[in-house]
């Protein structure tokens, strides 16, 4: 890392109630695969040797940050944070006492990576900058709304304007005046590189990354599903078996009402059951409107269901249980096919058929069985 003739500070504003998140609980102590989401956004800071310490600005009320093992850490420390982001980052501020280069972020921006905390300081450079932060493009249509009716006034062109993240980098005295400067007229910037704008300061962009985004509403935490669905049929005399789109050459084919394809039905089943929509039964019942349905026309219907609910398929993990035929020389046919029906990556397809080691009907080679276990994200 460069900037080394200046010392690092973070600063990790965590004083917010979090009214957004619709809960009592700050969405800051909410937990993501067993670590709570300001420990896992600390944790990435800590990971950095330069940085000098980590100032906490936290709430009055807040009786949780000083009981976590995290608190206690020699670099870490904690403050009184303000009734605004703006008083909360000048209250860590204060206890910088030399010009020095500090590193604000969102205490919800837990999926920050090392290297973009580094590659921010690196390319700072305090000769030209007084601010540099991260920032990503708008690629969703942009609209300007009245906010009592919610009625659209005018489109925007949404290629002028970025969202803006953090971290946040700039020099303590230059954002303890900008701050002081936006407090002194009553206004509250909604972060650091707005209070330096309003000085007149510089402020450039580095290509930020989707993935660090800010947990907001609780949608931000819970943003996938995953289901199992299971299909089965019998043989009878035929030339062949659907299995994920293909028709597999053989002496018999599946006695179902539709085309069988135990593949593509169970793939429905799980992607219903992972939104709890209920089973293929339900949705595609025995009767003539369906008789003889493709497997890949139920899928295609199923899909749009779920993308009414703003979901997609992102992941599906596959096992078909026959004796024959055998259909490992087929298992890249049968990729090929789902990654066509589906959309998806070849290394987000998982295909496997096994046996049953000549147990029950299966093993009889009456019939075939399929699971399959489907990952749908927001």
């Amino acid at each position: 890392m460069n900037n080394q003739s200046k010392k690092v500070y973070a600063i990790i504003p965590s004083a917010g109630s979090g009214t957004r998140f619709d809960t009592t609980l700050p969405k800051q102590y909410f937990n993501i695969n067993e670590e709570l989401i300001i420990e896992k956004t600390i944790n990435q800071f800590l990971k950095i040797d330069e940085i000098e310490k980590i100032i906490v600005p936290v709430g009055e009320q807040d009786k949780i940050f000083s009981n976590l093992e995290i608190a206690i850490n020699k670099k870490v420390m904690s403050v009184l944070g303000g009734k605004t982001r703006a008083e909360s980052v000048l209250n860590a501020l204060e206890t910088v006492r030399e010009n020095s280069l500090v590193v604000v972020h969102d205490a919800v921006r837990p999926f920050i990576s090392t290297d973009m905390i580094k590659n921010l300081v690196k390319n700072f450079d305090e000769k030209t900058d007084d601010a540099l932060i991260y920032g990503i493009p708008i690629y969703e249509a942009l609209k300007k709304i009245d906010p009592d009716t919610f009625s659209i006034k005018k489109s925007v062109d949404r290629n002028k304007y970025y969202l803006a993240q953090t971290p946040q980098i700039c020099l303590s005295d230059v954002l303890k005046e900008a701050i002081n400067f936006c407090l002194k007229d009553n206004y509250y910037p909604g972060d650091e590189s707005e209070a330096i704008e309003k000085t007149g300061g510089k402020i450039r962009f580095l290509p930020g990354q989707r993935s660090n985004i800010k947990i907001t509403v609780q949608e931000d935490l819970f943003d996938e599903k995953i289901g199992n669905g299971f299909d089965s049929h019998r043989f009878m005399p035929g030339d062949g078996l659907m299995i994920g789109g293909c028709k597999i050459p053989c002496e018999y084919k599946f006695d179902a009402h539709s085309d069988g394809d135990i593949v593509l039905h169970a793939l429905v089943d799980s992607m219903l059951g992972s939104l709890g929509l209920g089973d293929i039964g339900t949705h595609f019942p025995n009767t003539d409107k369906w008789k003889d349905s493709e497997g890949k026309y139920l899928y295609k219907l199923t899909n749009e269901m779920i993308q009414e609910k703003g979901y997609s398929l992102s992941q599906v993990d596959i096992i078909v249980i026959l004796e024959e035929p055998k259909l490992n020389t087929f298992r890249e046919k049968i990729i090929a096919s789902l990654k066509n029906i589906t959309g998806l990556k070849e290394s987000n397809i998982g295909f496997k058929a096994k046996t049953s080691e000549k147990m029950g009907f299966i093993g009889n080679n009456e019939g075939a069985a399929c699971f399959v276990m489907a990952k749908l994200k927001k």
